[in-house]
């Protein structure tokens, strides 16, 4: 068994986890980290590319580092920080500003350490560190639904519940909250799951959830509300955190610490996915290779550096996969500023340095993969 993990701080948060791989698990299609040295130009996965540029100059209002793309309701929704300020800023697909839905900061939205937002009927569902809100279409506080402390950053709905995947230890692997009900804590029955520590949530549209860790080896997907294994994965020589543990034997917890801190393992770092595609980033060992998987045919393409050969401008890293098989990549404008076009057969990139420059916007590029 192969697997994605981590620096660890805790021993303990592990000692449930790390079993046998299941034999129901057999037979599931295989994510396959390899490791890879490929340089490749973008023109071989990526069929074109545009910039989006957010008009915040033009609205007249203050922007920060994006840390978040999302789409929902046909629209972007950015999470964005400047200094103390932490905001949900809606979007137009042309980039025009629509309005701010939540801040920590200002406004009739104003919510204290929003974490992530999401479609909730016909207003938006907030979660924040002391609960869940809601706020309407147009921006304006109306109710707090579910008061608690949260364990997680990202959650989603289902059947009028709440499911918070927990980013802290011992609680679990995600959280179910209602409105008339306290917080269900929820486990896999597999001890090797009993709590896979930080994960990530990758919407696949609103009734398609998938869930992955960066402890775990498995990919799941949300069905019938319990999660079920979807694809294993599986690092190409590099042991899963289990084989490393079963081997450290008898060794106490300063040695444990320090065998696992010293034995190259994988691990992922960001996961994207939709209805046709897997886009992946990971480290094995110390070295970070990037995975595009076509789920049609399952098809891989590995590299550890991209170049953008179609316009000569900048590749960074995707925050969103579109349902219509765009990569979303944030470009603040003093890296668009800063840029060297390293293609010289290419100088479109020239022009958005130019109009960026003018505007200070920031720029989403949306690259349409193939």
């Amino acid at each position: 068994m192969k697997h994605s993990i981590i620096i660890l701080l805790f021993v303990t948060l592990f000692v449930t986890s790390c079993t046998e791989k299941p034999v129901q698990n057999i037979g599931l299609p295989e994510i396959v980290l390899k490791k890879s040295q490929d340089i490749l130009p973008i023109s071989s996965f990526v069929d074109d590319l545009n910039y989006l540029e957010l008009k915040v100059n033009e609205a007249k209002i203050e922007f920060g580092d994006i840390l978040n793309v999302k789409e929902l309701d046909g629209d972007l929704v950015v999470l964005q920080r400047r200094a103390r300020e932490i905001s949900f800023i809606r979007f137009t697909k042309k980039g025009d500003f629509i309005n701010t839905i939540v801040s920590n900061n200002e406004g009739s939205g104003r919510i204290k350490n929003p974490l992530d937002i999401i479609t909730y009927q016909k207003d938006f569902a907030v979660l924040a560190g002391d609960g869940i809100y809601i706020v309407g279409k147009d921006g304006k506080y109306k109710s707090k639904l579910v008061a608690a402390k949260m364990p997680g950053t990202k959650f989603f709905e289902s059947k009028n519940q709440f499911y918070v995947v927990n980013d802290v230890p011992g609680y679990g692997l995600y959280t179910v909250y209602s409105q008339k009900s306290k917080g269900k804590k929820i486990n896999f029955p597999e001890d090797r799951l009993r709590d896979l520590g930080r994960s990530n949530l990758a919407a696949v549209g609103a009734a398609n959830i998938s869930l992955v860790s960066s402890y775990s080896d498995t990919v799941f997907a949300y069905n019938n509300s319990a999660f079920q294994p979807e694809y294993l994965i599986e690092s190409d020589g590099y042991p899963s955190f289990a084989e490393i543990w079963r081997n450290t034997g008898d060794k106490d917890d300063v040695e444990t610490l320090k065998y696992i801190h010293n034995t190259h393992h994988s691990k992922i770092k960001s996961y994207f996915e939709n209805k046709n595609y897997i886009y992946l980033t990971y480290w094995l060992g110390s070295h970070q290779t990037t995975a595009l998987i076509k789920k049609k045919d399952w098809e891989a393409t590995y590299f550890t550096e991209a170049v953008n050969n179609i316009d000569g401008g900048i590749w960074d890293n995707p925050e969103f996969l579109s349902q219509s098989d765009e990569l979303y990549i944030p470009i603040t404008a003093y890296k668009v500023g800063g840029h060297k076009i390293s293609d010289k057969r290419h100088n479109e990139f020239e022009k958005v340095q130019l109009h960026i420059a003018a505007t200070g916007n920031p720029v989403l590029m949306r690259c349409q993969l193939k």
